[in-house]
């Protein structure tokens, strides 16, 4: 046990500019001094993450609290990027953000299930994932795509919105998903089928071969 002398104690306090005899509200000073206040509370556990500032001490422990948080502090303002920034505009613009719809257009019932073929545990729940964000379904089930398309050979969006389509049209059904199934080498070289794959990859590869299929000169 520490005995204080309660004469030095309060010399200490008036040292460091800490006013006893006043218990209101206040704050503590940005450079680390006490106000000319403290305020009254419930108990604080010794170990309270509130900033304390040093050599400030209640007029009993454990009975004062006070706000740490500055009232007027100067926050930096958000930088806005311009499009006189130096970045060249694309040239080619796949979604505008006009034409963007993050949430449903129409009321879905939930779709179809997909059948294990044999370890494509990764690739249904990846179309899972892909066929319920519901600015990819919104626009799939337009079948926009498919009306500009003339890619005479393998496209992952067509293919996808297939997918998309036949999930939604068979609700409460169990389905093959044969159309991405039968594509796996054309997303990804190294995919083999039978074999146990990474989802996170295989859904990588399918955004990015979605990607390639809407832009010019990367088929």
């Amino acid at each position: 046990m520490t005995i204080v002398d309660r004469a030095s104690e309060k010399s200490d306090h008036e040292s460091v500019g800490c006013n006893r005899s006043s218990f209101t509200s206040g704050d503590v000073g940005m450079d680390g001094s006490c106000s000319s206040s403290w305020a009254v509370g419930s108990t604080m556990p010794s170990d309270s993450p509130r900033l304390k500032a040093p050599g400030c001490l209640g007029p009993t422990i454990g009975a004062a609290v006070y706000n740490s948080t500055p009232s007027s502090v100067e926050r930096p303002k958000e930088q806005v990027i311009s499009s006189t920034d130096g970045i060249d505009l694309p040239q080619k613009v796949l979604f505008s953000p006009e034409r963007l719809v993050l949430k449903w257009t129409q009321v879905h019932r939930i779709g179809a299930g997909l059948q294990n073929m044999g370890n494509t545990c990764f690739l249904n729940s990846a179309l899972q994932c892909l066929t319920y964000t519901p600015p990819l379904a919104n626009y799939m089930l337009t079948r926009e795509h498919s009306k500009t398309c003339h890619e005479p050979g393998f496209c992952m969006m067509c293919t996808m919105q297939n997918h998309i389509i036949q999930v939604f049209a068979n609700s409460g059904n169990v389905i093959k998903p044969i159309g991405v199934l039968n594509e796996l080498k054309r997303i990804a070289k190294h995919f083999r089928y039978g074999s146990q794959e990474d989802a996170h990859e295989f859904l990588r590869y399918t955004v990015d071969a979605m990607q390639k299929s809407c832009l010019p000169g990367t088929k």
